[in-house]
């Protein structure tokens, strides 16, 4: 038997094992997205930030009245945009590593978060006043509670896994829909009927705590809404016209032509980019275990965003990042691969220059992966700082050039 000393020793080490890699993980990301952190330029976040101090709450549809409501509750909401994205990347990386603990030991698992954290876009959208990093933190944390319920079997867990959906949703309401497949699919393999009812009926009450509050901001705030375009008659066109011009500006459903092919470009080469060390890796891992209901259900967790994102539209690379943990965890089990990812991606969001080229392929990669780069980040989407000259000077921090 151990005497107390020995104990002590075994005990201290575990609690160093079980303790430091998370810790380790949570205090890079905290460092590099606030070493990183960037001013309000990119995307839609200088709309959010104008619906908070104007109270409206609601941009351009899906509308992001939640995001925008906890924004508004704070002195300076662009302080509290990035501190919220700030938190969202940490916690994201920290449950990610905890989830990957399901499929792996500690050191493969923190290496696959130490990947999740460095990928180009989710470290890309957790220094913007958007709404992209909260995707890195919610799907994850779904998957994580519902592996949780499976091993301990307390209900407790299922109705935290309805409720964290319903929040995450409701922080980006297009990837909401994009993982209910997900969800669908666990209740009618994995729970019994009458759990499977309460649990998806508790979903889609908790989802009107936000449905609700964005139709009625819609219907008070006419002509207001930041993000819609206005008319030839000068007032606001509406929700079911601004998502009909969406879908079909770049959709391949309308034809195949140069936007439709930039719109698959779009999905196609940034996840290529970002995760090519593991991507051979994930899908051979999918095709050996398929008879794991785990795997099946990352599987229903990518493809439904995908194909929007190919067929329909997709703007950004950080549209990606709610897909993003589902690659790397059926490539959890190939460390080495996980470490290249992880300096592939930093190296590319630190270091990447965009090449000035009249070539086709060098012109695609710096239009679809390099602006997410530092270069690009100072150099190209600096310009579009001058939108916040006409906003209030309470907005603390933000000049323009």
């Amino acid at each position: 038997m151990l005497d107390v000393h020995e104990r002590t020793l075994v005990s201290g080490k575990g609690i160093q094992e079980k303790f430091l890699p998370p810790v380790a993980l949570a205090l890079f990301t905290l460092i590099t997205r606030v070493l990183c952190l960037g001013s309000l330029y990119f995307a839609d976040g200088p709309h959010h930030i104008q619906s908070i101090l104007e109270k409206v709450y609601v941009i351009q549809p899906p509308g992001y009245w939640l995001f925008n409501r906890i924004g508004g509750l704070f002195p300076d909401p662009v302080v509290a945009v990035s501190a919220m994205n700030v938190l969202f990347s940490v916690a994201g990386v920290v449950v990610f590593y905890y989830t990957a603990l399901f499929f792996t030991g500690r050191r493969n698992a923190f290496l696959a978060a130490l990947a999740y954290s460095s990928i180009f876009y989710i470290w890309f959208s957790g220094e913007v006043h958007s709404t992209y990093a909260s995707q890195a933190l919610f799907p994850i944390a779904v998957f994580y509670v519902l592996l949780r319920y499976e091993r301990d079997r307390s209900s407790l867990l299922l109705w935290l896994a309805a409720v964290i959906f319903a929040v995450g949703a409701g922080l980006r309401p297009s990837d909401g829909v994009f993982l209910i497949p997900m969800l669908a699919y666990y209740s009618a393999i994995r729970l019994r009927r009458g759990k499977a009812a309460i649990f998806l009926g508790l979903i889609l009450i908790l989802c009107l705590a936000w449905i609700i509050p964005t139709g009625l901001a819609y219907r008070q705030s006419p002509g207001s809404v930041p993000g819609l375009e206005k008319t030839q008659a000068g007032t606001q066109e509406g929700t079911t016209a601004y998502l009909r011009r969406i879908v079909g500006l770049r959709s391949i459903l309308t034809g195949v032509n140069s936007r439709s092919m930039a719109n698959v470009a779009r999905y196609v080469l940034p996840l290529a980019v970002a995760v090519w060390p593991v991507l051979a890796v994930a899908c051979l891992s999918l095709i050996r275990n398929w008879k794991d209901w785990r795997m099946r259900m990352m599987l229903v967790w990518i493809v439904p965003g995908s194909l929007f994102f190919i067929f329909s539209y997709i703007a950004d690379a950080p549209y990606l990042t709610f897909l993003s943990a589902a690659i790397l965890l059926l490539a959890v089990g190939a460390p080495r691969m996980m470490a290249v990812t992880a300096v592939w991606n930093a190296a590319l969001f630190l270091c990447f220059i965009p090449i000035p080229s009249q070539r086709l392929l060098p012109n695609v990669l710096n239009c679809y992966v390099g602006k997410y780069t530092s270069y690009a980040l100072q150099h190209h989407w600096q310009p579009m700082l001058s939108q916040v000259q006409k906003w209030p000077s309470k907005i603390s921090g933000v000049e323009a050039p």
